[in-house]
């Protein structure tokens, strides 16, 4: 038995995701339960020590899979010393309990030749290059052919039958590549992802182990119905189903959301991405480098727990013990700069004083959620005491910006 390791014993279940039998004698396919995959989208590229401490981020809440590209254009330029890399990665991986979908070819970066049949001889080179190297690595837990073939500029600048066309073309290169994998790894699972379910093509999921399909939907109805059809596509075929990209800030799909939908199918997911970096820094990910997160919901939601939306929701009320209305005083006194009539009884601004009643305040409306999360107090507060240089007006200037702030929430006159 094989087994993908937690760090916290609240969700050692989850160690069991992988049962291995003793097929690697028989040349059998490996046993999953999918429903068990809580994955993300992480690839090689960083010093080891880094990997390892981002990974160790995901180990916190139970993470056990990765998924990454890995790239034609690269082999051809470096070969095996990038083989290398990406094998070093898996190992890396494994050794910090997750199993790893590398993704062969990616079809938001398609290259038409890639696809014809000029071009077969160097994707067969390149794809049995990776298989070859990967497919006895105890870290590999199935490899991805393409990435979402139809999402690419190619596909979505033509129309009608050239449309249709350049669509078969793709299915008949991902055939054949994914019969190829399929030879070359007899027993290394195979999958395709779809970019929805709406994607998938029989021809080519009927050579798949385990349909994926992806969700970037804004609603829950979209959502749902994308759902809906994979787990059709799962039943006609009789395979398992997994959602192996989702979640986007900028597109209307928060993770907390498509979360409670893949625990609702018992569907396992990878969610994009595990680091708050890069390009897509203000759209995708769960950590920041430091290991700290961007939305406590997303962590919430990966052990089954949501925010509520029904008609019981008690709003909180930061004033129920006068606690709001004290706050509002220190910062009042905090400002104070003269103690009495007497005009020349002055004092100046004391900084730790004003940032102190400042945190009172500010605790109170992050706890009731009554500031945007993406905008704490607290953070200009530590900002502020971390900065020996720190311009006293403008911290007496949030002061009682928080403080009105404060008093008009909570309708105190």
């Amino acid at each position: 038995m094989r087994a993908i390791r937690s760090s916290i014993p609240l969700i050692s279940l989850f160690s069991l995701l992988f049962v291995f039998w003793a097929g690697t004698v028989l040349a059998e396919k490996p046993q999953i339960d999918c429903s068990k995959l809580r994955g993300v989208c992480y690839g090689p590229g960083a010093p080891e020590e880094q990997v390892r401490r981002e990974l160790s981020y995901g180990q916190r809440v139970g993470l056990n899979a990765t998924r990454f590209w890995v790239s034609q254009r690269a082999w051809e330029a470096r070969g095996d010393e990038y083989v290398k890399q990406v094998v070093d990665f898996v190992r890396i991986c494994d050794s910090c309990g997750y199993k790893c979908m590398p993704i062969l070819f990616n079809g938001n970066m398609l290259k038409p030749e890639t696809i014809k049949p000029e071009g077969y001889e160097k994707a067969d080179a390149y794809a049995t290059a990776f298989v070859t190297a990967l497919k006895s690595e105890p870290g590999l837990l199935m490899i991805d052919v393409m990435n979402e073939p139809l999402c690419s500029p190619w596909i979505h600048q033509s129309s009608g039958e050239e449309r249709k066309g350049r669509e078969q073309e793709i299915w008949a290169f991902l055939r054949r590549e994914t019969e190829l994998v399929r030879r070359l790894a007899p027993n290394t699972l195979v999958t395709i992802g779809y970019t929805t379910a709406w994607e998938i093509e029989e021809s080519t999921a009927s050579l798949c182990d385990v349909i994926s399909f992806h969700d970037y939907n804004e609603t829950r109805e979209k959502i749902r119905a994308n759902f809906e059809q994979a787990k059709k596509w799962g039943e006609k075929l009789g395979k398992p189903v997994i959602n192996t990209e989702t979640g986007c800030l900028a597109r209307a799909n928060p993770y907390e959301l498509v979360l409670q939908f893949c625990n609702e199918y018992q569907m396992g997911w990878y969610l994009f991405e595990l680091m708050i970096h890069g390009r897509c820094s203000d759209e995708h990910g769960i950590f920041y480098p430091d290991g700290t997160i961007r939305d406590a919901g997303t962590i919430a939601a990966m052990f089954g727990c949501y925010r509520n939306r029904g008609a019981s929701i008690i709003p909180p009320n930061p004033n129920r013990e006068r606690k709001a209305e004290r706050a509002i005083q220190l910062i009042r006194d905090a400002l104070t700069e003269y103690r009495s009539v007497d005009f020349f009884e002055y004092r100046r601004s004391d900084k730790k004083q004003l940032l102190d009643a400042c945190e009172v305040a500010a605790n109170l409306l992050e706890a009731c959620e009554l500031v945007p999360m993406s905008d704490l107090p607290t953070a200009k507060i530590e900002k502020f005491r971390n900065d020996p240089n720190a311009d006293i007006v403008e911290i007496r200037k949030f002061a009682f910006e928080l403080a009105e702030q404060l008093k008009k929430l909570c309708q105190i006159l």
